[in-house]
């Protein structure tokens, strides 16, 4: 039996956190929501004022930039991540940036005053925030480090680190976050999976 995410959420935090986290699991459990989206769906549209962050436990997520001309897509978030449409919950503004599910995804929202009660007071739940956070920073750095190499190593990067990427991901979206086209991507892909 498939476990929901709420429940999958909390055994996440079971690994990151130390001591016991019932008492503090309790209550913020009960401001919790497990959402779904199907593929394409936007989760955190430009338009509104993020007020959540969303726990992914099933699925590939993306934030995308976008300007009248083009949309850019910056990085992609996995299972078991924290992403939000973080400038706007920061800021508490909209813009330019969306976060939408490029699979069938499904989660947990934690409201934006939640989260950061948790993540300033808290050395439970708090702890593990933090301590992602820090680990997203870490990718963010690799994401931004990808984007300055050639199209070879980063076709590289994401077989060796994000091979469901390449497996469930359209490959039109791959070729936009590459910068090539999709005829392009094809190719190369379709080459390399037949050596």
């Amino acid at each position: 039996m498939e476990l929901e995410p709420i429940e999958l959420f909390k055994l996440e935090l079971d690994k990151y956190v130390e001591k016991p986290i019932d008492e503090e699991w309790k209550e913020f459990r009960k401001h919790l929501k497990s959402v779904s989206f199907k593929k394409d769906g936007v989760i955190f549209p430009h338009s509104k004022i993020c007020v959540n962050m969303l726990f992914i436990t099933k699925g590939i997520v993306v934030t995308e930039y976008f300007n009248s001309k083009e949309q850019t897509i910056t990085r992609f978030f996995k299972s078991k991540n924290l992403c939000s449409n973080i400038s706007s919950f920061l800021t508490r503004s909209t813009v330019n940036d969306i976060v939408s599910a490029i699979t069938y995804t499904e989660g947990v929202f934690i409201p934006k005053t939640l989260f950061n009660e948790s993540y300033l007071y808290s050395n439970g739940i708090g702890l593990y925030f933090r301590k992602r956070l820090m680990e997203n920073l870490m990718e963010d750095k690799m994401y931004i480090s990808i984007k300055a190499m050639g199209i070879e190593s980063k076709l590289d990067f994401l077989y060796s680190q994000y091979p469901e990427i390449i497996n469930e991901v359209s490959w039109k979206k791959i070729a936009n976050f590459l910068g090539v086209t999709p005829q392009w991507l094809s190719k190369k892909l379709n080459h390399r999976n037949s050596r």
